[in-house]
């Protein structure tokens, strides 16, 4: 054909040339990551663990803007991708948007992202109740509201600290982890209108039990035994698999 889609526009000084007779290999790659969310048009992942290339990394990243094939893009562009390390211990334990930031936990805090291009961008690290290894999916958002599974019990953060909503559960001790992917086989939760829905297991039986928070009137019920693997909201109805 005409080629349009067989060049690569690579951008930089040249100092000198050379002739190349042998095939040239391109790739792009992306970093390993824990937990991916989108926001403003870019794809956000966190890694604790080794990268790509074998070196152990505690980092956050975005993919380039409106591009979520390129991670590598620094150009000094508001439309760059971006990477910046943690200082923070501990392994990410999940990931979210709220009220427009992203926000990554860790068990014992959280790490949230202001600013609109690389340039700008801050982590703010706040020491706090974080989401419980393996209860990931246990993020959700009622109306403003983040809700999720941490060690102690069922978080609730407007933005500022979360505080337990879940103290009526008395003595008994919910897991956030089972099964062979510690990182995701534990408290599932959903939410539908005005009401947190959340699946845990009992660490008293080993039983599990699914709960329903209603934000409304702050009370908490107890469906049944159900085990759930994901939730998902549609037009006013709660479907779960």
């Amino acid at each position: 054909g005409d080629g349009a889609d067989d060049y690569v526009v690579v951008v930089g000084f040249i100092d000198n040339t050379q002739e190349q007779s042998a095939a040239i290999t391109l790739e792009r790659t992306m970093p390993n990551m824990d937990f991916i969310v989108e926001s403003d048009n870019r794809l956000w992942g966190c890694r604790y663990g080794t990268n790509t290339e074998g070196k152990v990394v505690n980092e956050i990243y975005a993919s380039k803007l409106g591009d979520f094939k390129n991670w590598n893009c620094y150009m000094g562009l508001s439309t760059d991708s971006y990477a910046a390390s943690c200082g923070t211990d501990g392994q990410f334990t999940g990931a979210v948007v709220h009220l427009g930031y992203p926000i990554f936990f860790k068990e014992n805090c959280l790490h949230k992202v202001y600013g609109n291009y690389p340039a700008n961008y801050q982590i703010q690290t706040t020491a706090c109740r974080g989401v419980m290894k393996g209860a990931g999916k246990s993020l959700s958002i009622v109306n403003e509201t983040l809700f999720y599974k941490s060690r102690n019990g069922v978080c609730a953060y407007d933005g500022s600290l979360p505080t337990e909503v879940s103290s009526v559960f008395g003595d008994i001790r919910y897991s956030g982890t089972d099964g062979d992917d510690p990182y995701r086989n534990g408290a599932v939760a959903g939410a539908n209108l005005n009401k947190y829905y959340i699946s845990m297991m009992s660490e008293v039986d080993n039983k599990w039990h699914l709960f329903v928070y209603d934000t409304q009137c702050g009370l908490w019920h107890k469906e049944d035994e159900t085990r759930v693997d994901d939730f998902c909201s549609c037009n006013g109805e709660m479907y779960y698999v």
